[in-house]
Formats: structure tokens, C-alpha cells, sequence
């Protein structure tokens, strides 16, 4: 069947509907939309065929689907086949469309080009009525007619003439033949799996524009997503029946998701690869077959989808073509060939992470792992420079290891009712997901310190949250300390070793971690058991900008604070002594610009300053 006819019949069967044509009424087997009124034969289409071709023998040299079925010596059809029938008799019916037209007053050019969308319209309706389909092509042309005619009642603003949602079922129809491969007689099984995610896909296509006002896919677009992201969940499909089973029940669980996933990582990249390709196929499909593939592997007892969560998973796989779009050689090998093993090493090494620590199973540990994916496959091209011998999934693996175990520790340290210790049971599952992000994010600037063989990323992790821990009069909200988090990681990443030390064994000894508590220390003496009865200045907001003031200094001139950390508590003692005996003098602004102005010598010399100098800087 010519695939133009197809497409053709498609577009006049939605804007049939469109213009109010019911082509689902009770009376539509007996009321034709296209072509009502052509005349023809009674007899099946064969018999139909036999006697246009004995009346114009001239037409069938002339078209090769007609050639093809009818032997013209003999005056007989060559084939029963239903596919060439049908193929023929759509031009049969062109053919005596065009004539009606023109006789009608139409033009040659439009009467043409009119008959060949009322043939190609009344096949697809015949197929239709039918439900008999005589391939796997126009079963799935079927199945994008029929969810497309969904869409004309539920949302017909994206189903117009011309429309974006008719140019992306265009688009489908155009290359849903990369879903077939080409032993058609080897599709087997494969057929109904293959149309069922084909409308999957579609739907999710849709739904993405109906979501979206802006958005416009490209025709390459949708042939690199079949290609790429629904071609290989095609072709996992096992052998075994038994296994066919439980894969059909995974996908009805993820192919929904994923491919709404693909389609809304294209809407919101729209400008991104406009002028551009959005994707290399081989490098989706990578990508995709790893995931469909790993869903079906069992290990301690369970699969990659017990661990994350079929919605965690989804992050993930979104996090991975997020990778393939950006950087598509990461996911290729030399020979060209999908790098399929990569991705499914990084579901199956995230997944053993997180089995390591079980509080982060599901959605969270997921999205903390769809970071880390994110983070370092973006800066895989500098990781590989500076370690070509180490791959970059593993040191996905590796991040994300860091920082789980790094807050897995502080959390799993309780206090006497059971809880995590200070800050740290003020968190939910959002903020210790934030505070994972910011210090990933920072850390990842500088990719130096990201690496297997690396435990940066986790002394900051571990160094933040031992500090968190300290702070048992609650001085700082979660999201505040998720804010010094970030300015202690994006400090510690521009200068390794220095806040947070070189091992792991003692984070209560690293540099910034004694400072931190430093300062939690003299807050908490300050305040008293009836709160802001004594107008203590040192907590909230104002601790914030003290701490980030101090973090900002431990990247300068250190030699003091790093022979007595105590200089620090002397250092804001003096202040808060002098604030409490002049309070008029002295409010949280005057505090902050007062340490502020002299922190940096203080850790650098240990010198306090006077109270003339105080004075000054108060005045300011």
C-alpha cells in the first residue's frame, strides 16, 4: 500500500470529523462520508476491480498497482491478496472520483488532487468498518486514525487543517514503518504489542501539544523517538510466553510514563534544537533499551523497579535521554553501534547504591540518582580528559554513592527520642533531595573533584550535615541551611582539601565543619528558654549571613582560625556582649556589617577588633 495513500486517508478521515461528519454514528455503515455518491458495481472490491479494469485496460499499464494484480492477456486478477487489492482498488476509486469532479466543473489539477484524498479517505473508512486490517501498516494507521478522532471531540483546538496535532499524526503515519522490521512474517507476537505503543506514543504526542501552545515537533523528531525510544521497547519483547506476560505488564506500568517523558523533554527543549538535530536515534535507543532490558533482570530478590519506583524509574530514564540529547557519543561506540551495556551499568550500580541505603529506596533516591546522571554526564567530555581510564557512568554511580551514604550516616545518628540529631529532623524528603541538588550542582563546576576514586562530594555531604547536626536550638530552618550548604559546596569546590579536609574518617575535624559549630555554639548560649525574650540577634536570617560571611572567609587567609578555632567564638562573644550592653547601638543589620568587616582578619590573625574600630564600622 502506498504509504501517501495512507497518510492521505488519515487526513480525510480526521477532517471529516472535524467538520462534524459522524464517522462513529450508529448509521455510518450505511451512509458513506467519502464518495456518497460515486456509482459502483455490486461484488466485492476483487469483483469491482475485474470489471473496471475489463472496460479500461489502457489504465492498468499505466499504474504500476494495477499492473500488478491484473494479467491482461488472459483478462484476470493475478493475486487475492489483500494488501494489492485493496492498493488497487484506492486508485480504482481515485480514478472515478477525478471523473465525477471534473465533471462537476473542478479543474484538472484540483480534481486530481481532491480525488486522491476521497479515495484514500474511503479506504480508511472501509478498514474501519471492517476491523480487519490486511497488514500490520494499516492496522497501525488505524490505530492513529482512531486516536487521533479522540482527540477531534476531547480537544479539537490541536486537530485543525493544517494543525500542529495533524502535522505530529501525519508525522507518525510517515514512519510508523520503523516499528515493522523487514521480515514482516518474523513480527509475529510482536504485531499487536507494537501498534499498542505505537497509540501509547501518539497519545503522549498529543498530549504534549495540547499541553503545550507552543510547542512544535519536527518530522524528524518523530522518526528519531520511534526510532530511538519506541522501536527498542518493540524489540525486547521476549520469546517466552510466560515472560511476554510480565514484560506487557511492566510496560503498561512505564511505556506510558516514558513516553511522556520523551515528548516533554522535545516541548521544553523546543528553542534549544531549533536550527538543529534534537537527538541521534542510535544514542536514545541506547538509552532506552538498557532501561527496557534492566526492568526484566531480578537481583536480591527483587528489580530496578522495586528500588526506585516506577515513577523514580521514570526520572531516571528521563535524566538518561536528557544525557543522550546533549551528549549522544557518550552513549555510541567507535563502530557507531549503540553503547546499551552503559546506561544498564548505571541502573543496576545506582539501584545497589541505594539498596546499601535503604532510606533512600524510591522517588527520592531516584531523583538524587537522576542528579548525579545529569550532573556528570554533563561534564562527562572534561571528566574523560582528565581520566580517560575511568568511565563516566561510573562515576555517576560513584556521586550518588557519596551522597547517600554521606547523609545516611548523619540521619542513621538519633537522638534520645529516636530522631536525627539537630537540623536534620526538620527535614522532609524535598529539602534533603534539595540539599543533594546544590551540592552536586556546585561540586560539579569543578569536575576535578567528581571521580571513583574521589570522596570530596561526600565529605562536604557528611562535613554539612555533621554541622546540621549541631544545631540543637533549631536556629536555622531547612531551606536556610540547605542555602549555606551551597555556598559551603560552591567555596569548597574552588578550593579542595580546604573547608572540609582530606578524609573521611573525623568530618567533626574539618576546617569548616569546626567553624560552623563554632558558631552554632555562642547562638545557642544566646538563646535563652524563653526565645526572643532577650533579644538574642544571632539566629534565623542574621546566623544565615553570619555563617555565609564566615564560609566566605575560610577561603582566604586561614592561618589563625586553623591554629585556635576558638578565635571565631571569642570573636562573636565580644560582639554579642557588646550588642546586649548597647542595644540601642546595635541591631542584626549593625551585627552582620560589624562581623562582616572584620571576619577576615580574625581568621587570618586572630586579631579583635577595637572598639573604635567597631565604632567605625557601625557608623558606616
Amino acid at each position: 500500500m502506498n504509504p501517501t495513500l495512507i497518510v492521505f486517508g488519515i487526513q480525510a478521515v480526521l477532517r471529516a470529523a472535524q467538520a462534524g461528519a459522524d464517522l462513529y454514528g450508529e448509521h455510518a455503515r450505511d451512509r458513506k462520508v467519502f464518495l456518497p455518491n460515486l456509482e459502483l458495481p455490486p461484488g466485492s472490491p476483487s469483483v469491482q476491480l475485474h470489471q473496471f479494469l475489463m472496460e479500461n485496460p489502457q489504465l492498468a499499464s499505466r499504474d504500476p498497482e494495477l499492473s500488478r494484480i491484473w494479467d491482461a492477456e488472459h483478462g484476470e486478477l493475478t493475486t487475492t491478496k489483500a494488501e494489492m487489492i485493496d492498493a488497487a482498488y484506492a486508485v480504482m476509486l481515485q480514478h472515478k472520483a477525478k471523473l465525477q469532479l471534473i465533471s462537476a466543473g473542478r479543474g484538472e489539477n484540483d480534481a486530481e488532487r481532491e480525488a486522491e484524498m476521497l479515495a484514500a479517505g474511503r479506504m480508511v473508512e472501509q478498514w474501519r468498518e471492517d476491523r480487519k486490517p490486511p497488514s500490520a501498516i494499516i492496522r497501525m494507521a488505524l490505530t492513529l486514525t482512531d486516536i487521533g478522532l479522540e482527540f477531534v471531540a476531547s480537544d479539537p483546538s490541536i486537530l485543525g487543517v493544517g494543525s500542529r496535532g495533524e502535522k505530529m499524526i501525519v508525522a507518525f503515519a510517515k514512519n510508523m514503518s520503523a516499528l515493522i522490521p523487514d521480515d514482516v512474517a518474523a513480527f509475529g507476537p510482536k504485531t499487536d504489542f507494537a501498534d499498542r505503543l505505537l497509540g501509547i506514543f501518539l497519545r503522549a504526542g498529543l498530549g504534549a501539544l495540547s499541553g503545550n501552545s507552543d510547542t512544535v515537533i519536527k518530522d524528524e523528531n518523530i522518526a528519531k523517538l520511534l526510532a530511538g525510544v519506541t522501536r527498542p521497547i518493540v524489540d525486547a519483547l521476549p520469546e517466552s510466553i510466560v515472560e511476554q506476560i510480565h514484560y506487557r505488564d511492566l510496560v503498561d506500568a512505564l511505556a506510558g510514563p516514558a513516553a511522556e517523558a520523551a515528548f516533554n523533554l522535545l516541548a521544553e527543549n523546543t528553542e534549544t534544537y531549533l536550527g538543529k538535530d534534537f537527538a541521534n536515534d542510535t544514542a536514545l535507543g541506547a538509552v532506552t533499551s538498557a532501561l527496557f532490558e534492566e526492568i526484566q533482570v531480578t537481583s536480591h530478590g527483587g528489580t530496578i523497579v522495586d528500588v526506585f519506583s516506577e515513577q523514580g524509574l521514570i526520572r531516571l530514564y528521563q535524566a538518561g535521554l536528557g544525557v543522550a540529547v546533549e551528549r549522544p557519543g557518550l552513549f555510541i561506540g567507535d563502530d557507531g553501534s549503540a553503547e546499551t551495556d552503559l546506561f544498564g551499568d548505571l541502573l543496576s550500580g545506582t539501584a545497589s547504591t541505594l539498596r546499601a541505603n535503604p532510606r533512600f529506596e524510591g522517588p527520592i533516591g531516584a531523583s538524587l540518582a537522576a542528579m548525579a546522571v545529569a550532573a556528570v554526564g554533563h561534564h562527562a567530555p572534561a571528566l574523560l580528559r582528565l581520566n580517560p581510564d575511568e568511565p563516566w557512568e561510573n562515576v555517576a554511580v560513584a556521586a550518588l554513592a557519596q551522597i547517600t551514604t554521606g547523609l545516611t550516616e548523619a540521619l542513621d545518628n538519633m537522638d534520645a527520642n529516636g530522631l536525627p540529631k539537630g537540623a536534620l529532623k526538620l527535614f522532609n524528603d524535598e529539602q534533603l533531595l534539595e540539599l543533594g541538588r546544590v551540592v552536586l550542582a556546585q561540586v560539579a563546576r569543578t569536575p576535578g573533584m567528581l571521580g571513583v576514586q574521589r570522596s570530596e562530594l561526600q565529605m562536604i555531604v557528611a562535613g554539612m550535615a555533621e554541622a546540621m547536626a549541631r544545631d540543637d536550638n533549631l536556629l536555622l530552618s531547612g531551606d536556610e541551611w540547605i542555602h549555606i550548604a551551597g555556598v559551603a559546596a560552591r567555596k569548597a569546590a574552588s578550593n579542595p582539601g580546604r573547608l572540609f579536609g582530606l578524609s573521611t574518617d573525623d568530618q567533626g575535624r574539618a576546617l569548616a565543619v569546626t567553624v560552623i559549630t563554632s558558631v552554632l555554639k555562642v547562638a545557642g548560649e544566646t538563646w535563652s528558654a524563653a526565645g526572643r525574650a532577650d533579644r538574642p540577634l544571632l539566629f534565623g536570617e542574621t546566623l544565615e549571613s553570619a555563617l555565609e560571611s564566615v564560609i566566605e572567609g575560610l577561603a582566604g587567609n586561614v592561618t589563625a582560625v586553623a591554629r585556635e578555632p576558638e578565635v571565631v567564638d571569642r570573636f562573636l562573644q565580644r560582639l554579642l556582649a557588646d550588642a546586649s550592653a548597647n542595644p540601642d547601638k546595635y541591631g542584626s543589620g549593625g551585627l552582620l556589617n560589624v562581623f562582616r568587616t572584620f571576619i577576615g582578619r580574625v581568621l587570618a590573625s586572630g586579631t579583635l577588633p577595637t572598639d573604635a574600630e567597631i565604632d567605625t564600622a557601625l557608623s558606616e
